[in-house]
């Protein structure tokens, strides 16, 4: 079975976090894969919260969610693609 796809931007900025993954997001959804990680930590918050508001504006995302416990909990968005 495929390992799911991840994209990290740690320590990254907003601006670079959400530019490298809208580069990178349509591939991985032409490609098949049923989800994304998007590991961007914990720290305060900031980036998790820009990086989730620019996903809602894609019609090919069904939901996200934060991660499970051991996928690395509120540390990562889970894309899931229509």
């Amino acid at each position: 079975m495929t390992q799911t796809p991840k994209i990290d931007v740690h320590g990254m900025n907003s601006e670079q976090a959400c530019n490298l993954i809208r580069a990178n997001l349509v591939g991985f959804y032409n490609r098949g894969y049923p989800e994304l990680y998007i590991v961007h930590g914990h720290g305060q918050g900031i980036l998790r919260q820009k990086i989730r508001a620019m996903l809602n504006y894609f019609p090919f995302i069904k939901k996200l969610r934060k991660g499970k416990h051991e996928e690395g909990g509120d540390g990562i968005t889970v894309v899931i693609f229509k």
